[in-house]
């Protein structure tokens, strides 16, 4: 039996504050992200799955490749499952040969697979439940909702197909402007390809499956640590072997659940018309597609069109569409003459310093309470509830990042932000902290008048760099720099 990566570290996620204040309201923890519990098999083996959320109960039935704690740690991941957590309560789990759960010797068969989904079920004690299922997950849930009616109230499938038998009327049902339609040899080769570039390239897994991400070097670097923890290479082309093997067989004509089918429309995995036909064969199915062209919609601009009508078919009201005003502190960082380390010290050298970049300041943020927003090229924007935890932890990020031989600079202010219901956040503050940013001399930490004021007594001295003309901002404003005491 193959040997399960090491599991990493729990990771801290800080929650939107209207989430937030609703759960701190009931005295949960909502800096901690979901607990990861394990529910065992018939056959022994132990299967890691989380549950989140508040609402009716959605079973999130897997892909081919998930690790369940590190999808936490990326913030275009984060915000997918955070906004549906706000409706419904969620069930993940990395099925068996995956992410946290155990290995198999021996590909595991269909009744398997669906004893799998029961035992998941069985502990988390739910008796009924509505389904997601995602691509080869899409598949596990055809066969469920067929096989088990009575545990299944609602299906949702994204980005998945039917039985090989039906792959014929595949060529009918393409349209006009559709990506072409690859032959499976092809389809095979490309998965074969991937698993062939597995932890060593991931822009491999980035093109084919997230296009959207093209070009994106921190979620690319990212992609490349999630792939190490959610499989070896041998462990992914065993778990690739098992995914064609699943035949969904005649399970779409027999499914009696009310069912939204849902594809994205230049997918570039699974071809559109495969969405199409599911919707023909399952009775009374409703069907949407999506803008985009990523199978791991998760994280393509249109994710949210994606969630919003995935809760709304299954707690039959729609989401309410809201941006609130709050105080926030705002960080930005930036890694200083990127360009000209890259070329010193060559692209395998500088991917391994930007991977350290990238555990190290995720970390800190974490460890103080803060929330990355997103990633800007060679840096971050970050956001804090207070602005004496944005010093500390520009502070350290400085401080930490030095240790590696990296040097960065950043900028804080304070003040009211605008927060989107996809956790981005505008405003003037925003504004303003990217410009103290931008004038911030390398490997130091510059503050506005703002933080300076909001932190006296604390233990940073500020030293005054004097008034400033910010771009885009009236008025001059006065600067500083920061150092501990």
């Amino acid at each position: 039996m193959g040997e399960r990566p090491s599991d990493g570290p729990v990771r801290d996620t800080v929650w939107p504050d209207e989430v937030g204040a609703t759960e701190r309201a009931r005295g949960r923890d909502v800096n901690q992200i979901p607990e990861t519990r394990y529910a065992t098999a018939p056959d022994g083996l132990r299967l890691a799955y989380q549950q989140w959320g508040e609402g009716p109960p959605l079973l999130i039935v897997p892909p081919l490749v998930t690790n369940i704690e590190l999808e936490w740690e990326h913030e275009l991941i984060r915000r997918a499952r955070e906004r549906l957590g706000r409706r419904v309560t969620c069930l993940q789990f990395d099925k068996r040969g995956m992410g946290l759960s155990d290995r198999f010797e021996e590909p595991p068969t269909v009744d398997q697979r669906m004893n799998d989904i029961l035992c998941v079920l069985d502990a988390a004690g739910w008796d009924r439940v509505n389904l997601f299922g995602l691509s080869e997950g899409g598949v596990m849930s055809q066969l469920f909702a067929a096989e088990h009616p009575e545990r299944v109230d609602k299906v949702v499938l994204l980005n998945t197909f039917a039985s090989g038998r039906y792959r014929r009327r595949l060529r009918e049902l393409r349209r006009e402007g559709d990506p072409a339609l690859l032959p499976i040899d092809r389809l095979h080769e490309k998965f074969m390809h991937l698993g062939e570039s597995w932890s060593d390239d991931p822009s491999v897994m980035i093109d084919f499956m997230m296009p959207s991400q093209n070009g994106n070097e921190s979620f690319t670097r990212w992609a490349g640590r999630f792939q190490r923890f959610a499989c070896s290479p041998k462990d992914f082309f065993t778990q690739l072997e098992s995914a064609f093997s699943i035949d969904g067989a005649d399970a779409p004509e027999r499914m009696t659940s009310p069912t939204l089918v849902m594809h994205v429309r230049g997918d570039r995995v699974l071809h559109v018309s495969n969405g199409r036909l599911l919707a023909e064969l399952i009775p009374d199915a409703t069907y949407v597609e999506v803008d985009g062209e990523d199978h791991y919609a998760w994280i393509m601009p249109s994710w949210r069109e994606l969630t919003d009508e995935v809760t709304t078919f299954v707690t039959g009201s729609a989401a309410a569409q809201s941006m609130t005003r709050q105080f926030g502190t705002v960080l930005f960082t930036d890694i200083v003459d990127s360009t000209r380390q890259s070329s010193a010290l060559g692209d395998t050298e500088w991917r391994a310093v930007l991977d350290g970049h990238d555990r190290i300041t995720r970390r800190l943020v974490d460890d103080h309470g803060g929330r990355i927003v997103k990633s800007t090229g060679d840096g971050l924007l970050v956001v804090f509830p207070m602005p004496s935890q944005g010093v500390a932890c520009a502070r350290a990020m400085i401080d930490r990042l030095d240790g590696i031989g990296l040097a960065i600079r950043a900028g804080l202010h304070a003040g009211e932000i605008e927060v989107h219901d996809d956790g981005d956040i505008s405003g003037l503050a925003v504004n303003l902290a990217a410009r103290v940013e931008q004038h911030a001399a390398n490997g130091e930490l510059w503050v506005s008048s703002t933080i300076r004021d909001m932190t006296l007594g604390g233990d940073v001295d500020f030293v005054d760099r004097g008034e400033h003309e910010l771009k885009g901002i009236d008025g001059r404003w006065r600067l500083y720099s920061s150092a501990h005491t």
